[in-house]
């Protein structure tokens, strides 16, 4: 194929599509061809994709992740004592803590993404035929003229029903954003507008063609213009679903200095290039795709399409901004997080977006907790949601239906979800397996149970710090007694309660009766909490046990309890990197 230079010189021979003209009857005497205009036909619709996945620094996968052991403090420090764990590198934020990795170059068309990370998977460019569903628009232009003779909206399989004259060169265009209804078109100097390919997966073909006095056929294979990003947001370790108004963007650098680098352009399809480029708007919720529809808007994508390719992010550089973050919680509420949060994501080597190739992006938020004596403390008793289970029984990474309550405010929990026998993977369980069912937890390894079966023996330490007050709240179903600790780190406005808040919700006895829950604004009964100490063979377990009588307060202790009682439980975490 020779290309005119002064109408193709800038194309790079990436963006050069394949063109074959043929004869269909190429034996046939030329004498007995009557003159006249003769059909252009399209023989194939494709578009090229570059297979080559690098997974830099992944979230680490569950069945690896099972191999370890030992709990990890706030410093870092592995405790021997404590159950197996998985060592997440969880970071912090402003409202909430975070778990993140970055893939690039992954092509989702054609590859199973790898969750090794250092692995890379190279394959040839593989040539996949455009869905009959999608539009494409085909533009010819007469050699020596700028205005088309033909510009047309098509379906692959569809002919442009295009006649031209013979022995004449044709410059052709075709253009399109993968999408069931429309294309871009031009304006007079041959520009597509920056707003119409704002984040829109733009794919252009061009060529030439000297038509013969027969029917003429060519090719055309599409290459995607922009580099794509996918950011993945997952929110069911903070427990509700994205809403439609949350924003999200995705740059480089931090505070003043963040720069989006999601840009769109002019394009001139003469010169195969884009001109002026611009910001494009933040993704909203409701513009994202949900991944899995067992928990729905917990976890959606946002695909951004930039038509800046000659970016290279510095290592560790990759920001993701949560613009705007709303979720709508189990009770149906809506809790809002810090505006313009930036998310890091790191990433060892340099990032370079390319046409054609697509980088992912995964985000996990992780409720941010109370900090108490360096311990960080779940704000909320573990519930169990059965409907969130997901099937018949709990399948690790595909559950929620452990979690945390919304809030504090209430004075009496249910009594079959908050209430937990001692040991067992259900509320109401009998099966005393020793098992930490706040591993089970989203993201499972998150979150533990108290340790006072070894050292530090943190039910205790609680119980030595007098940092702490006493209420007596009235809520709608009651009046609530608690023990209130004070917190050691910066208030989050996102929450309602900043402090350690544990209250006398009393127990279910082995005939699933509620005991010792205070009544009225004076009222007397315990507070009981479990700790991770079970000894099975004596039926036995150790908790952090206080009173409460008529409207007095002792000092908490720690006491061994027998099976048999339900009590509530508050989780730890298992470890906090930064």
């Amino acid at each position: 194929m020779k290309t005119n230079p002064s109408r193709f010189k800038s194309l790079t021979t990436t963006c050069l599509i394949t063109l074959i003209a043929i004869s269909c009857s190429s034996q046939k005497d030329k004498n007995e061809i009557p003159t006249g205009d003769f059909n252009i036909s399209i023989r194939s619709v494709v578009y090229n994709s570059d297979e080559n996945v690098v997974d830099v620094n992944p979230i680490q996968s569950s069945e690896s992740s099972d191999k370890l052991m030992g709990a990890v403090n706030k410093s870092g420090a592995v405790s021997k004592s404590a159950n197996a764990v998985q060592t997440l590198d969880i970071q912090l934020a402003n409202n909430f803590d975070f778990i993140s990795d970055v893939q690039t170059n992954a092509l989702e068309e054609t590859n199973t993404l790898s969750t090794k990370a250092s692995v890379t998977k190279k394959a040839k460019a593989s040539e996949i035929p455009m869905g009959e569903n999608k539009k494409y628009r085909l533009i010819f232009m007469q050699e020596g003229s700028s205005t088309p003779i033909y510009n047309a909206l098509l379906s692959p399989g569809q002919d442009p029903q295009l006649r031209v004259a013979a022995n004449k060169k044709y410059f052709w265009y075709a253009l399109s954003v993968n999408d069931s209804n429309s294309a871009p078109n031009i304006d007079g100097s041959g520009n597509i507008a920056a707003s119409d390919l704002s984040n829109r997966d733009f794919m252009y073909a061009s060529g030439q063609i000297i038509t013969k006095e027969e029917n003429n056929y060519f090719d055309i294979t599409f290459l995607r213009q922009m580099a794509a990003v996918n950011v993945t947001i997952n929110t069911r370790g903070i427990f509700g679903d994205i809403t439609d108004n949350s924003t999200f963007s995705i740059g480089s650098g931090s505070g003043s200095t963040f720069t989006n680098i999601i840009q769109t352009g002019t394009f001139n399809i003469l010169k195969g290039e884009f001109t002026n480029l611009r910001e494009t708007e933040p993704v909203k919720g409701s513009e994202m795709t949900i991944v899995d529809s067992r928990w729905g808007n917990a976890e959606k994508t946002a695909r951004f399409y930039t038509a800046n390719t000659a970016t290279t992010i510095s290592a560790d550089n990759l920001r993701v901004r949560i613009n705007a973050l709303s979720i709508t919680l189990d009770d149906g509420t809506i809790r809002n997080f810090a505006s313009n949060t930036l998310v890091p994501i790191k990433h060892s080597d340099k990032l370079t977006l390319t046409k054609g190739t697509l980088s992912k992006t995964n985000v996990r938020l992780i409720e941010s907790g109370i900090d108490i004596d360096g311990l960080v403390w779940a704000r909320t008793n573990l519930v169990y949601d059965v409907k969130k289970l997901y099937g018949s029984s709990y399948n690790k990474g595909y559950s929620d239906a452990y979690r945390f309550r919304t809030n504090n405010a209430y004075a009496k929990p249910n009594l079959n979800t908050e209430f937990w026998n001692f040991g067992t993977t259900t509320p109401t369980g009998t099966d005393y397996s020793k098992t930490d069912v706040c591993y089970k937890v989203y993201p499972e390894g998150t979150w533990r149970l108290p340790q006072e079966s070894g050292k530090p023996k943190e039910m205790s330490q609680l119980v030595n710090n007098t940092n702490r007050t006493v209420s007596i709240t009235s809520f709608s179903d009651g009046y609530r007694h608690s023990k209130t600790w004070a917190c050691s780190q910066k208030a989050n406005p996102a929450y309602p309660d900043n402090n350690l808040i544990l209250s006398y919700y009393g127990y279910r006895d082995a005939k699933g009766v509620l005991q010792q829950q205070p009544i009225g604004n004076n009222g007397t009964g315990w507070l009981l909490f479990q700790s991770n100490e079970y000894n099975p063979s004596n039926k036995n377990s150790t908790i952090l046990h206080a009173k409460v009588n008529k409207g007095n307060f002792p000092n908490p202790i720690i006491e061994t309890i027998g099976f048999g009682a339900g009590t509530t439980i508050r989780c730890v975490r298992m470890t906090v990197n930064n």
